[in-house]
């Protein structure tokens, strides 16, 4: 939507309200007793950048001066009460839209209180001050008399429908309808039927008083729904109350004949369930905040934890579990193997590169380094996802196989060493690194503890670079 289409929008809305309004709830000459028109004109303002007013204020005072002027004649009175309620919108725009900062009106307790403030009493007081002047001179009215009127019936039009067309005009109801599944559509829906039948049965049907009824259904709506369902609900108690009580039905127009008295009275009562369903629902919003805040916060720590677990069990240089957290996989084999009644036991392997000094001499330790990665990377993939490698020392390695007996384990050993055989490593100088090592392989017997396994797997490992130093010797 642009901003001209969204402009007439607001200009043909703000007409058709006044234009009710005054059928309604007016007399042909003087003031409403409720006036929601300018409840559009601030929801609209308060979703605008400042710069961009002009034009909406301009709307608003035009469909209000064509209102004026068609429902109450020709006249200076619609120019000059054109004024007044444009004004009331810009300082109510003016003084809230600082504290809302992008946000909802019901987002926290504070700003329900500054927006019951301000629309309730302040913004309606100041324009109210021209407003009286203007009923004054036109109709006679007494001033005490209009200006009461008009901070009431003004006050009770920003209260009452301000929340629900701001969050209207913002596609908040669009959204939340859309982001739900059917389920719950169809529940928001139908606890605002709800509080629709629950208000009409009071207004319109019921011989007794039944107002405190009407309080279940909108706090039902508020815990539902939230903080939308708590504005749908205020309005359409609002209007209904408000038609009914104007015809002379409901439990308002029974206490007295009296116009003015009846709009004081609905007035209050409706000032009373905003008082009451607008700081719940502000107070639920702010604690879904706080939850869902404390949610991420939690999930921030388990995150964390998880992280710190990770960074304690593994080697820092090559990212395999260290001995510490080799040992607790190892032991965990080990007791799953004797649970099972058929399974073959874990074997290890002990695994050191060969001439791995010379390495870090000859090259550098940054060299050495980059070789025990190079390493690590062969094992992984030559190895299954169930095998588990740990680092226990500088250049010695231990690899947990599962359910492998000692030959497979040998088999497991001699491919991984014609794979590293077979990749050479090359460093930043160009250098093609052969790398090789020697490995021991031991079986887990009933019995024997991992010390036992990891010593017997080093003795296996120590044999076999005893047998390729001879081997090299006799080469030499």
């Amino acid at each position: 939507m642009t901003a001209r289409q969204a402009e007439c929008i607001v200009g043909l809305l703000y007409a058709v309200l006044s234009a009710g309004t005054i059928r309604l709830t007016g007399d042909g000459q003087g003031l409403a007793a409720v006036w929601p028109a300018n409840a559009v004109l601030l929801a609209a303002l308060l979703d605008r950048r400042p710069d961009g007013w002009g034009r909406l204020l301009a709307a608003g005072y035009l469909a209000n001066v064509a209102t004026g002027l068609a429902m109450r004649g020709v006249g200076p009175a619609p120019f000059l009460d054109g004024l007044c309620h444009v004004a009331e919108a810009w300082i109510a725009a003016r003084l809230l839209r600082p504290a809302l900062n992008g946000e909802d009106m019901l987002v926290a307790p504070s700003v329900v209180g500054r927006f019951i403030l301000v629309c309730g009493l302040v913004a309606p007081a100041l324009s109210g001050l021209g407003g009286t002047a203007v009923a004054s001179l036109v109709s006679g009215r007494d001033p005490a008399v209009a200006f009461g009127n008009w901070v009431t019936g003004n006050g009770l039009g920003l209260l009452v429908f301000t929340p629900f067309l701001f969050a209207l005009l913002r596609g908040d109801y669009l959204r939340c309808l859309t982001g739900k599944d059917w389920g719950r559509r169809a529940e928001a829906l139908a606890l605002q039927g709800l509080v629709a039948a629950t208000a009409y049965g009071v207004f319109c049907v019921a011989e007794r008083s039944l107002l405190f009824v009407l309080f279940g259904p909108a706090m039902l709506a508020t815990f539902r729904v939230g903080r939308l369902g708590t504005k749908a609900a205020v309005a359409v108690i609002a209007v209904i109350g408000t038609v009914a009580t104007l015809r002379g039905q409901g439990p308002i127009a029974a206490v007295t004949p009296d116009p003015h008295e009846q709009a004081t009275l609905l007035h209050a009562f409706l000032a009373v369930l905003l008082l009451t369903c607008l700081p719940v629902a502000a107070a639920l919003t702010a604690q879904g905040r706080n939850l869902r805040s404390l949610s991420r916060s939690a999930e921030s720590l388990r995150a964390q934890r998880a992280e710190l677990a990770r960074l304690a069990a593994t080697d820092g240089l090559t990212g395999v579990l260290n001995r510490t957290a080799f040992r607790e996989a190892a032991l965990a084999a080990m007791r799953n193997s004797r649970m099972a009644p058929v399974s073959t036991p874990p074997s290890l392997i002990a695994i050191d590169l060969d001439l791995f000094k010379q390495v870090n001499d000859r090259h550098g330790h940054l060299a050495g380094d980059r070789a025990l990665v190079h390493l690590v990377s062969v094992l992984r993939a030559g190895l299954r996802e169930a095998d588990t490698i740990g680092r226990v020392g500088g250049d010695e390695f231990l690899v947990l196989l599962p359910g492998t007996d000692a030959d497979q384990a040998q088999v497991v050993a001699a491919r991984l060493r014609e794979a590293l055989r077979r990749a050479p490593l090359t460093l930043d100088d160009g250098t093609a690194l052969l790398l090789s090592m020697s490995c021991g392989v031991a079986p887990h017997r009933d019995g024997m503890g991992f010390e036992e396994v990891v010593h017997a797997a080093d003795m296996a490992l120590y044999g076999a670079k005893r047998a390729r130093r001879e081997t090299w010797m006799l080469s030499a």
